[in-house]
This record gives C-alpha cells, structure tokens and sequence, in this order.
C-alpha cells in the first residue's frame, strides 16, 4: 500500500463512515458533511490508494475485497483515535462504551427492550445491525466488544455461550390453508432472502425434503416485516417463535 499522507486521516474517517452506513447519504449524515465533500474525499483516498475502495450500486456503497481489508485494519484504531480525542477533552467521564452487534429482529425485540434490567448506569452501550459473517468480522477487528452471532465463531481467541435457543415455526394466513393443504409448496411465500434461506431449512427440517416450486410474493430481509406480511394474507412465511407468538396469540 502506499505511504498515506496526514491529509488523508480526514478521507480515512470518511471512507470508513460511509462503510459502516452503506451509503454516501448515511456517511455524510454521519461525519456532519455535505455528500458531495464525502464523494471527494473517497475519490481523493482512492486515487492515493491506487485502488477502489467501494462498489457503487444502486442501493448504495459496498466495500471491495481491498476496501472490507482497509476497514479491518483501520476501523478499531479510528474508534479509538476517536475516543481518546473524546476522554481527552473530558466527554463520557465515568462512561464505560460497550458496541453490541447482532441481528435487527433480535436485538429489537428480545434485547434492546430489557436493556435496563442488565445495563449498568454508567454502561454506554452502541448497537450495531448486520448480518453474523460481517459481525464476526468487525468483532475480529476490534470494532465491536460482542456480538450476538446466529452461527458459533471460530475465531482465535474470540470466547462464546450459547444465549438463547431460537425455534422457528411456519406460519400460514387463514385465507391460504386450503392451499396449503392441497399442495404446501404450491403456496405463495415471503422470505427473507432470494434463495429463501429460511424456509428451505425448516422444509428440509421439518417436511425431510427441499421445497420444489415454491413462489416468493415478496423478498424483504426483516423478519419483522415479514411476520406483518403473513398477519396481512399476502403469503406464508416461517418466523422464529418470538416474533410469531404475537400474531398466533
């Protein structure tokens, strides 16, 4: 890599703003920039660099293979730039920062909403949403103190427990049991992902086949939307029991 110039610790915060908020818009909202001053400094960075540093897409930013290993060796050491900068002017005095990652669904409803039950007073705790293979690799780099991990780790020196055992039930729309019980797999769904991740596994779990014709009526990564979508008849979905005991009740 090369050398990087002093003057360009200000596009190293920017490029590692806008990774973490997966979009110019979120990072220059983030930094207090206009995302025309944040557009130029990652151009700037890359041009230093001699590399890209970002996916431009549609939806947003994503980091390149060389960009996701610039953020693991950088991001830890600009948080704690950043928080010595902080203690050194006095802020969050007496403050212990804790940054928890894990999943949205699960950190919204089971966590975050008993947060004051094991919370210490002077506990700052930051949230973090993702998915577990970007958690795990932000825990590694230091960028987050725990994570809430839907697969077990095996990173070195990384430590876990088991939490909670999290049981999925499938969920079907009054209007489309008949439907169901004529041909399960000819029933529309909605799911998380494009290769319905979810499903599939509890169709092999529970059904000990894979699912064969199986229509998405729509593709939304939140369970949360999904369970709405199910109560709402727009098609079947499979939902863990905590997010589903709700609209069964």
């Amino acid at each position: 890599m090369p050398p990087i110039r002093r003057t360009s610790l200000d596009a190293l915060a920017t490029f590692v703003a806008v990774a973490r908020a997966g979009s110019v818009t979120g990072g220059a909202d983030e930094l207090g920039l206009t995302q025309s001053t944040v557009s130029a400094q990652l151009q700037a960075l890359e041009r230093e660099l001699g590399y890209r540093v970002f996916d431009r897409t549609p939806r947003g930013v994503t980091p390149t293979s060389r960009g996701r290993a610039l953020l693991a060796r950088i991001g830890g050491a600009m948080d704690a730039a950043v928080e010595a900068a902080s203690d050194a002017t006095g802020a969050g005095a007496g403050a212990h920062t804790v940054v928890l990652g894990g999943p949205a669904e699960f950190l919204s409803t089971v966590v975050l909403p008993r947060l004051r039950e094991w919370a210490d007073p002077e506990l700052d705790v930051r949230v973090r949403f993702g998915e577990t293979p970007e958690l795990l690799a932000a825990l590694e780099a230091a960028e987050l103190d725990l994570v809430v991990s839907t697969t077990q780790p095996r990173i070195r020196g990384i430590e876990f427990a088991p939490l909670f055992d999290e049981r999925f039930v499938l969920v079907v729309p009054p209007a489309l049991l008949g439907a169901f019980r004529d041909d399960p797999d000819a029933v529309p769904v909605v799911a998380y992902g494009e290769q319905l991740p979810i499903i599939r596994r509890y169709w092999r779990s529970v059904f000990d086949r894979r699912p064969s014709g199986l229509r998405p009526a729509a593709i939304v990564p939140d369970l949360r939307v999904l369970a709405g979508l199910a109560a709402d008849g727009v098609g079947m979905t499979v939902l863990p029991t905590y997010l589903a005991d709700p609209y069964l009740a």
